[in-house]
């Protein structure tokens, strides 16, 4: 079995890859097991932001801690909301009752129409005044729903299951939208995990011709994958790349791919370093 190794994720490589890449032409005789630098990524995280401006009144997590999603990160003061909340309930309530009236009258209107008491002109009033009372009752509605949601936002929760990561936020900080602000809560959920690291193409283009597969997704289904720590300890074996990138880098001709790790035990974080060794499974070999 011969093994290469593909170092470096960045730029300035293209020479060091495209000298790999012809080794590589160079042998098919035996199997090809090729090893590259990886990096642990999460596979769920998520920013979180403040929908509403105000004062931070409470902060109920802390760096580390685990959180479902809805969970409540913060709040922040909410007097002046709850009094937009009571003075929208109080304008639906009083749209209603004129609504209501309006209806009355038109049936009222009606009945004296019918009975010859009442004139054409004051039955298009009233069909009026019900068209613009149900106008208003919509609107009011309308404003009930959006001083509800105002308040709401005050209450700032968890998107995702995950691990609170580097909060931002202090209670009696002023939260303000600003463009380009960094959010005041991340989420990260530790599993699964994937791995992603960096094939020179040419090397892709060759493993996927002489596998016989007609697309990558069917390429894919015959490469076997071992993550290591960089000393060398196995973490998981038999893995199967389960996305790559669309472009290809144009600084270094590869092109990126990702396999998905489960990660219970949260041993594998974020921004670590890893070791992959790719094999490309012949037909008829048995699954690593």
């Amino acid at each position: 079995m011969l093994v290469f190794r593909m170092h470096g994720i960045g730029k300035g490589r293209a020479l060091l890859l495209a000298a790999l890449c012809t080794i590589g032409l160079m042998v098919s005789a035996d199997a090809e097991t090729l090893e590259f630098d990886g990096q642990v990524e999460a596979v769920h995280q998520a920013d979180v932001y403040s929908r509403a401006e105000g004062i931070v009144a409470e902060v109920l997590v802390a760096q580390g801690d685990f959180v479902d999603a809805g969970t409540v990160l913060a709040r922040l003061q909410q007097d002046v909301p709850k009094l937009k909340v009571a003075v929208s309930e109080a304008r639906l309530a009083r749209a209603n009752a004129l609504l209501e009236q309006a209806h009355g009258r038109l049936a009222r209107i009606q009945r004296l129409t019918t009975s010859g008491t009442a004139s054409d002109v004051a039955l298009t009033e009233a069909k009026t005044d019900l068209v613009l009372a149900e106008a208003a009752q919509r609107a009011e509605s309308a404003e009930l729903s959006l001083a509800r949601t105002s308040l709401d936002d005050t209450v700032i929760r968890a998107p995702i299951a995950g691990f609170v990561e580097d909060p931002r936020v202090r209670v009696g900080a002023l939260l303000e939208f600003s463009s380009g602000d960094p959010p005041i809560f991340q989420i990260v959920n530790l599993d699964p995990v994937q791995i992603v690291y960096e094939v020179p193409y040419e090397i892709r283009l060759r493993q996927m011709k002489e596998s016989g597969a007609s697309t990558s997704d069917e390429f894919l289904q015959t490469v076997r994958l071992q993550v290591m720590t960089t000393d060398g300890e196995l973490l998981a074996r038999g893995l199967v790349p389960t996305a790559t990138a669309v472009w290809v880098e144009p600084d270094t001709g590869t092109i990126r791919v990702w396999a998905t790790l489960e990660n219970s035990a949260g041993v594998l974080r974020p921004g670590m370093r890893v070791r992959v060794l790719s094999e490309v499974i012949k037909s008829g070999s048995a699954t690593q």
